[in-house]
C-alpha cells in the first residue's frame, strides 16, 4: 500500500511538472493582446471571429483615443492605453502619435498605410514603398524612351515621383498640383494646358475622388482617345470601380497594383475595402506566422521583443505577395502588377519586381495591349460637343421666332447646317452656343487669346464652327481642320446714287454749254436789230423789227417756233440763217443726250477698286477689330494695304467697329467702306440691293472647323468635311445660302436696264411751264394795274384841270363884276 501510494504521489507530481512547465505554461495560458485602431474594427473583426491565431488565443482592443488637444497628449493617452491592455501588437492605418507611442514600449506596429517617419524599429508598412512604384515608373519610362510625361497629384506622394523621375535628365516633366477635393474648372483648366503642350501621357498619383473628376473633365475633352495615355498608381485595386465609368474609352489605362487588376467589381461597389481586407488577412498571417513558435517567456515585454525580431525573419506569399521586410521595416522581394485596360477588357502586361538576380531585369513586360484589330469610334461618341460659333449671316443667324425655340433649333445658316451634317455623319450629339464676347479671336498684349480661339484654348468649346480664317498665329495657338469654304476680302459699299433733280433736262448740256448758248442769243438779237437798223437809214422808215421783237424773234426760232416779225434785210436774213443752223445743231444734240440721260441709269462709282481707297480720304474704311483681316492689314508689307492700316488705327481709329453688323450700318448711314470676308458681302449684296461689292478681292484664305490644339477628333472631322465636298454637300448648302442676286448692276449701261420716265425726271419742266403761267399772270396783272393807274391819274388830272378851269373863270367873272361895279355911271 506504501509503495503504491509513493507511485502515485510521483505521478501526481510528474503531471504537475509536465503542465508546469515553462512551454507548456506559454502556449495554455499566453494570449496575444491586439490593438486595432477603431477605424479598423469592421474589417478585422470578420477575421479574427475565431479570436485564435493557431494555438494562441487572441485578446482584440479597439484602439480608440478620441478627440486630444495636441500630439503630445495623444502620445501619452496612447501609451497609457497601450500599458493598460499589455498590447504585443497593433494593426492600422499609420499614425506618427501612435507610431511613437509603441516605438517607445517596442510594440509591432502592423502599419497599412505609406509610413511616412524614418528610423522605426518596430514599425512595418505593409503596402510597398513609394519608391518602388517610383522606380517602377521611371523603368517604364527608360523602357520606352519617352521624352516628355505629365503628372497629376494631390499630396506630397506625387513630389517624391516627380523628385523620382527627374533623375532621368532627357525627361521633360510638366507636374499638376490638385487640392484634396478638386473641381471640375481646376481640373479642366490643367487638362487645357496639358493638352496646349501637347503632353499626352499622364501619371496619376491621386485620391479616388480627384480620379473619378480628373477622367470625367479628360473624356468631355476628348482626351480618353489615342494617342492619350494614362498611368495609375493603384496598390490596392481601389480604381476598378472608377474604370468601370468609363467603358467607352478609346486609349489604355495602364495600372500600377498589388495585386491582378480585377475590372468585373460591380459598378458603383466600393473597393478600397476589398483592400484592406487584404491587408488585414496579411497581417493577421504575419502574426500567426510569428507567434507559431512558442515563446520562451510569456512576459508581454519577451513577447513584444521576440514579436518585432521572429517578424523581420518570416517570409511567405500573402493575399497582396511576398510578404518580407528589412531593417527597417519595409517591404521587399515584392512585385508590381502592371495592367492595361481598354474598355471592360484587361490585359496583364508585365511585372515589376524589387529584387532580381544579376543581368536580369526589373521590369519584365510581355506585350502592350495590341489595338490593331480594333476599330474605335469617333471620339466624341456618346459626348456632347460643345460648338462656339458667332452671329454671321448667313453661317449663323438668329430664326425669326428664335424666343419660342430652344437650344440648337433657334439658329440657322450655313455653320448650322454644316455641324448638323458633320455630326449626322460621324454619331455625336452637340450643343451650339454664341462666343460671348463676340470676338473671332485675337491674340491680346498679355498673350491670352479672346473671341472663339479664347473659348477652345480654355476648354470651354470642343470645336468652333463659324466663319474663322485659318492663319498662322491662330494655327499655332489652335488646330484646324481642312478647309470647309474658301474666303477672299473685298470691300463692301453702298451703292452710290445719283441725287434727283427736277432740273435733270439740264444735264445733257454742260452749265458751260448753256452759259455761252444765252451769251450767244443776247448777242445776235442785238446784233440782228442793228444790222436791220443799218438797213432801213436809207428807205426813210423804222426797221421792220423793233428792239423787243429782235430778242422775240431769236429766241422763238431757237425754240423753232414763229413770230410775226422777220428779217428784212439781206445781212439780217444772213445773220438769221446761220441762228437757226446753229440752233438746229444744238437742239438735236440735246434731244439725243436727254434721252439717253433720263432712261438708262448709270452710276459713275466713285471706287472703282479697292486701291482707290487708299489715294483718298473723303470716304473712311475700316473692319472688324479682333479679326483676321486687321491682322492681315497689321502684318502686311503691301504698301497700299500699309498705308490704309496707318489711316484705319492712327488717322481715323474710329473707322474700326466692334462687329460686323456695326459696319453694316456704318456702311449703310454713312460714307463708308467695310472691309470683310467676300463670303458674307455676297450675302449682303443679295439680301440688299443698296450694297455693292468692290473688288478685286485679294488675300485668300480658307474657313476650319477649329478644335484645341492636340485635339484627338481633328483628323475625324477633317475627313467628313472631304466626304462632304466628294458627294456634293458642301456645294447645295452654298447654293441653299448663297442664291441668285437680282439686283441690277448699276456700273453697266445696257437697254435691259432702261426705265419709263418718272415724274423726279421731268419734274423741271412742268415747273417751268407754271413759272411761265405765274409770271405770264404776274405781267398780266401788272399790265391791267398799271392801265387801271394811268387811267385814274389821266382821270384825276382831268377833273383838276376841269376845276382849275372853273375857278379860273369864275375869277375872271369876279373881277368883271368888280369892274363893273367900280365903273362910273355913263355921264
Amino acid at each position: 500500500m506504501k509503495i503504491m501510494a509513493d507511485k502515485g504521489c510521483a505521478g501526481v507530481i510528474l503531471v504537475i511538472i509536465v503542465l508546469f512547465s515553462p512551454a507548456r505554461a506559454a502556449q495554455t495560458n499566453f494570449e496575444l493582446n491586439i490593438a486595432v485602431l477603431a477605424q479598423w474594427k469592421d474589417i478585422i473583426n470578420p477575421i479574427m471571429a475565431s479570436k485564435h491565431l493557431g494555438s494562441v488565443p487572441v485578446n482584440l482592443n479597439t484602439f480608440d483615443l478620441g478627440k486630444t488637444r495636441s500630439d503630445y497628449d495623444k502620445i501619452k493617452k496612447a501609451i497609457q492605453n497601450l500599458k493598460d491592455h499589455n498590447t504585443h501588437a497593433v494593426i492600422g492605418p499609420f499614425d506618427v502619435p501612435i507610431s511613437l507611442a509603441t516605438e517607445s514600449l517596442n510594440i509591432t506596429y502592423l502599419a497599412t498605410t505609406g509610413v511616412t517617419t524614418k528610423n522605426m524599429n518596430s514599425t512595418f508598412q505593409m503596402i510597398p514603398r513609394l519608391d518602388d512604384f517610383s522606380q517602377a515608373l521611371l523603368d517604364m519610362v527608360k523602357r520606352y524612351g519617352w521624352n516628355e510625361v505629365s503628372i497629376f497629384f494631390d499630396d506630397d506622394k506625387g513630389i517624391s515621383v516627380v523628385e523620382k523621375l527627374l533623375t532621368d535628365h532627357n525627361l521633360m516633366i510638366k507636374s499638376w498640383r490638385l487640392v484634396k477635393k478638386a473641381d471640375e474648372k481646376q481640373v479642366r483648366d490643367h487638362l487645357v494646358h496639358m493638352r496646349r503642350v501637347f503632353m499626352q501621357r499622364s501619371i496619376v498619383f491621386c485620391q479616388k475622388r480627384n480620379i473619378g473628376t480628373l477622367l470625367e473633365t479628360a473624356r468631355s475633352l476628348a482626351m480618353l482617345s489615342t494617342p492619350y495615355e494614362w498611368f495609375f498608381y493603384d496598390p490596392g485595386d481601389e480604381l476598378a470601380d472608377v474604370m468601370n465609368n468609363f467603358p467607352d474609352i478609346h486609349v489604355n489605362f495602364t495600372v500600377f497594383t498589388m495585386m491582378p487588376f480585377n475590372s468585373t467589381v460591380p459598378k458603383g461597389q466600393p473597393t478600397r475595402d476589398s483592400f484592406n481586407k487584404t491587408l488585414a488577412q496579411d497581417a493577421v498571417s504575419l502574426l500567426q506566422e510569428a507567434v507559431n513558435k512558442p515563446f520562451e517567456k510569456n512576459t508581454t515585454e519577451f513577447v513584444r521583443n521576440s514579436l518585432a525580431e521572429r517578424i523581420l525573419s518570416i517570409d511567405f506569399n500573402g493575399k497582396s505577395g511576398s510578404i518580407q521586410f528589412d531593417e527597417h521595416g519595409k517591404r521587399i522581394n515584392l512585385s508590381i502588377i502592371l495592367t492595361e485596360m481598354s474598355g471592360y477588357a484587361t490585359h496583364q502586361i508585365g511585372e515589376w519586381h524589387s529584387d532580381v538576380e544579376m543581368f536580369d531585369t526589373r521590369l519584365q513586360i510581355a506585350s502592350r495591349f495590341s489595338s490593331s484589330n480594333i476599330s474605335h469610334p469617333f471620339p466624341l461618341v456618346g459626348r456632347t460637343a460643345r460648338v462656339v460659333t458667332i452671329l454671321e449671316k448667313p453661317f449663323c443667324m438668329y430664326k425669326r421666332d428664335h424666343k419660342v425655340r430652344h437650344g440648337n433649333d433657334r439658329f440657322e445658316g450655313f455653320a448650322v447646317d454644316l455641324i448638323r451634317e458633320v455630326a449626322d455623319m460621324l454619331n455625336f450629339e452637340y450643343q451650339i452656343y454664341l462666343v460671348h464676347d463676340g470676338n473671332f479671336g485675337t491674340k491680346m498684349s498679355d498673350g491670352s487669346w479672346n473671341g472663339m480661339i479664347g473659348e477652345l484654348l480654355q476648354g470651354n468649346a470642343t470645336m468652333s464652327v463659324a466663319p474663322l480664317s485659318i492663319n498662322s498665329e491662330r494655327e499655332a495657338a489652335v488646330d484646324f481642320t481642312k478647309p470647309f469654304m474658301t474666303r477672299y476680302i473685298s470691300v463692301l459699299m453702298k451703292v452710290p446714287r445719283s441725287e434727283t433733280s427736277y432740273f435733270e433736262f439740264l444735264n445733257p448740256l454742260h452749265p458751260t454749254v448753256w452759259f455761252c448758248t444765252l451769251g450767244a442769243f443776247v448777242f445776235v438779237s442785238i446784233v440782228l436789230y442793228i444790222l436791220e437798223r443799218i438797213g432801213t437809214i436809207d428807205r426813210k422808215e423804222c426797221p421792220s423789227i423793233s428792239f423787243k421783237e429782235s430778242f422775240w424773234f431769236v429766241f422763238g426760232s431757237l425754240l423753232q417756233g414763229s413770230t410775226d416779225s422777220s428779217p428784212s434785210t439781206l445781212p439780217g436774213r444772213i445773220l438769221t440763217s446761220s441762228w437757226w443752223f446753229f440752233a438746229l445743231i444744238l437742239i438735236s444734240s440735246y434731244t439725243a443726250n436727254l434721252a439717253a440721260f433720263l432712261t438708262v441709269k448709270k452710276i459713275n462709282t466713285p471706287i472703282k477698286t479697292v486701291t482707290d481707297l487708299a489715294s483718298q480720304t473723303k470716304i473712311k474704311y475700316g473692319t472688324v477689330q479682333s479679326s483676321g483681316i486687321m491682322s492681315f492689314f497689321k502684318n502686311t508689307d503691301i504698301e497700299h494695304f500699309s498705308k490704309m492700316w496707318a489711316q484705319m488705327s492712327e488717322i481715323e481709329p474710329s473707322s474700326m467697329v466692334k462687329s460686323t453688323e456695326e459696319g453694316f450700318k456704318k456702311v449703310k448711314e454713312e460714307l463708308y467702306a467695310f472691309f470683310w470676308d467676300t463670303t458674307v458681302n455676297k450675302y449682303k449684296t443679295i439680301e440688299n440691293c443698296d450694297f455693292m461689292e468692290v473688288g478685286p478681292p485679294f488675300d485668300p484664305k480658307g474657313f476650319g472647323i477649329g478644335v484645341p490644339p492636340g485635339a484627338t477628333y481633328r483628323e475625324e472631322l477633317s475627313m467628313a468635311i472631304l466626304k462632304l465636298s466628294d458627294i456634293g454637300r458642301l456645294h447645295e448648302l452654298e447654293n441653299r445660302w448663297w442664291g441668285r442676286r437680282n439686283c441690277p448692276d448699276h456700273g453697266k449701261p445696257s437697254t435691259d436696264e432702261t426705265s419709263e420716265l418718272q415724274i423726279d425726271n421731268v419734274a423741271g419742266v412742268f415747273f417751268i411751264l407754271v413759272g411761265g403761267v405765274a409770271v405770264a399772270a404776274v405781267v398780266c396783272l401788272g399790265e391791267y394795274f398799271a392801265k387801271q393807274i394811268s387811267n385814274s391819274v389821266k382821270k384825276r388830272a382831268l377833273v383838276r384841270g376841269s376845276l382849275v378851269a372853273m375857278d379860273i373863270l369864275q375869277n375872271i367873272g369876279r373881277t368883271m363884276s368888280t369892274e363893273e361895279q367900280n365903273r362910273p355911271p355913263p355921264q
